[in-house]
């Protein structure tokens, strides 16, 4: 990609041994890890580098489970990544490294000793000799260059990454900290030196309001900064809205990660999940209309007014308003004035939770409508409320074809396998379309491939990955040694589809179809994401061998198929005889 704010590593599963084991505080306990696979390892025939942890912020994965079970509930390794195989029993939670030796292959944890769970239990009964298994970091985060200040945000759960950024200042710059702690003994020796501020904030970790008054004074009003937040994901709600439209820093000088999620009771209100077909619907029209941007910009303004600046009905606006008001997602005062709830505030701070009420997620809930008749195999859902197929759209909507890039991101944490394979032996040019062609385009330069790499699609997607990418030129229409359908197909229908395939044949020896043939386990929704394929494409997740069916009615052949991490698979397909 042409701009990138995270560097990716290999995916390694590690088994490490406790070395030692401390309080900090009396409600953080730091566990020392070491051992032979902190350097680089060999297992089932995978020659593993060793650890790697270059930034401030990094994460690991750590796997919590009853040593019986143990073994159903660790990923599978893989020479380039992670497959994270469906295992109820498995608990894995994610922590930054607090230091990292590399001369002595140590490594620090810090466990915030709270209520009870997993991981604070196992640091509670954490002995030396014990073991504990690890995955990642995956990334690690790229700063800006020439900044003139750093502000640096969290609760207990981001100390280590704070501690850590000031242990070894990757950034020669004042730093402003603000840190809420639940009690005062929490307090922690930080390094800060002449120039930074620090303020403790006793108060809740959900306490939206303590919160937002420490950052609104921590961050300067004049300079080039960069701001990173971390701590309770609703908590840092207002940090989003007050950094983003108020004070308008870009995305690349901001940094926010929810670290954990408190229970509804805990927080007092949250954005619901909304059961009601009904208000879905309502949330959606809300959003699709401008009147949750409208009144988060007007608090205040009366219904009747709202409805004159947006241009819709009065008597459809207070249609909406009982419904909204119910989930929380505005409020209205006695004389009929509007401003936005908690709910409503979450709504518009987070975009994954807007996507879902008026983007391309949003489109496709709504082609879930038509899936009775889908699944008698009347077409595809998508085709049938929309008009014509996703990939029809996506052959002429280059934003949207630039967000199916974006989200094909995740590629670049587990794809470099695709490239050990021997179907590159040789090859000299190479045609990738889809959504995930820039990004393996990048890792194809990464990894050496000699070819060189030419952008298919129509018009208007090859304009999309040539603007994304500095590793590709457009299409000749030449023959090539090998195509690459980088998550192309997943958004076509079986007949859509057959005519790619079949369109490929004769233009190439070799086709390479990178595609989601499962869902990824650790995603939430991965109930759902069978059934969001089938009302895209009529057929859902094609596994190898629906592939293979796919292609032997093209004229191609499938020799082998591989994982390469979170659901997606290689699949290597050859013209049949």
């Amino acid at each position: 990609m042409a701009h990138r704010d995270f560097v990716t590593h290999p995916l390694v599963l590690r088994r490490l041994d406790v070395l030692a084991v401390r309080d900090v505080t009396p409600r953080m306990r730091r566990v020392t890890l070491g051992g032979p696979e902190m350097g680089g390892f060999e297992r089932d025939g995978l020659t593993l580098g060793p650890f790697h942890s270059p930034t401030f912020d990094d994460h690991v994965k750590a796997i919590f489970a009853d040593p019986a079970e143990l073994p159903d509930v660790l990923p599978t390794q893989l020479a380039q990544g992670i497959e994270w195989t469906a295992a109820p029993a498995r608990i894995a939670r994610d922590y930054t490294p607090r230091r990292v030796d590399a001369a002595s292959g140590e490594l620090d944890l810090d466990f915030v000793l709270h209520s009870h769970g997993p991981a604070s239990d196992w640091a509670r009964e954490a002995r030396v000799g014990d073991d504990l298994w690890i995955v990642g970091p995956k990334s690690s985060i790229v700063l800006p260059e020439r900044l003139d200040w750093i502000v640096l945000v969290g609760d207990e759960t981001a100390l280590p990454a704070i501690g850590r950024f000031l242990d070894e200042r990757p950034l020669d710059v004042p730093a402003r900290i603000v840190v809420t702690i639940e009690q005062p003994f929490a307090r922690q020796d930080l390094a800060v030196r002449e120039g930074d501020a620090l303020d403790w904030v006793v108060a809740s970790p959900t306490d939206r309001a303590a919160l937002e008054k420490a950052v609104r004074a921590a961050v300067p009003t004049d300079g080039d900064g960069f701001v990173w937040a971390a701590g309770e994901s609703r908590t840092l709600l207002p940090l989003r809205r007050f950094l983003g439209r108020e004070r308008g820093m870009p995305k690349d000088r901001v940094c926010i990660t929810g670290y954990w999620h408190a229970d509804d009771e805990e927080l007092g209100v949250a954005f619901p999940e909304v059961p009601s077909p009904v208000a879905w619907l309502v949330v959606r029209a809300a959003c699709e209309s401008g009147l949750i941007d409208l009144v988060a910009d007007r608090p205040g303004t009366p219904a009747s007014d709202l409805a004159e600046r947006l241009g819709i009905q009065e008597e459809a606006l207070a249609a909406l308003l009982p419904t909204l008001a119910h989930h929380g997602i505005v409020e209205e005062d006695t004389a009929g004035r509007l401003c936005l709830g908690a709910a409503g505030e979450a709504l518009l701070a987070d975009e994954h939770t807007r996507e879902a009420f008026d983007g391309h997620e949003a489109r496709v809930l709504r082609a879930l409508i038509e899936l009775p008749d889908a699944m008698r195999g009347s077409g595809a859902a998508w085709d049938r409320v929309h008009g014509s197929s996703l990939a029809s759209v996506l052959d002429t909507d280059e934003a949207l074809f630039a967000e199916q890039c974006e989200e094909a991101a995740m590629l670049r944490f587990f794809a470099r396998g695709l490239f050990e394979d021997p179907v590159w032996d040789g090859a000299r040019r190479a045609l990738l379309t889809g959504p995930g062609a820039a990004e393996l385009a990048g890792i194809a330069r990464e990894t050496d491939v000699g070819a060189d790499l030419l952008f298919g699609g129509g018009a208007a997607q090859r304009r999309v990955l040539l603007g994304i990418s500095d590793h590709g030129a457009a299409d000749d229409d030449r023959p090539v040694d090998i195509a690459v359908l980088a998550l192309a197909l997943g958004d076509r229908t079986d007949a859509e589809a057959h005519e790619m395939l079949a369109g490929l044949l004769g233009r190439t020896g070799s086709l390479v179809v990178v595609e989601r043939a499962r869902a990824d386990s650790l995603d939430p929704a991965a109930h759902e994401a069978h059934v969001r394929a089938l009302a895209v494409n009529g057929a859902g997740l094609r596994e190898a061998e629906a592939i293979a069916r796919l292609g032997a009615g093209a004229g191609w052949r499938l020799e082998r198929a591989f994982p390469l991490g979170w659901g997606i698979d290689a699949m290597i397909l050859a013209p049949a005889p």
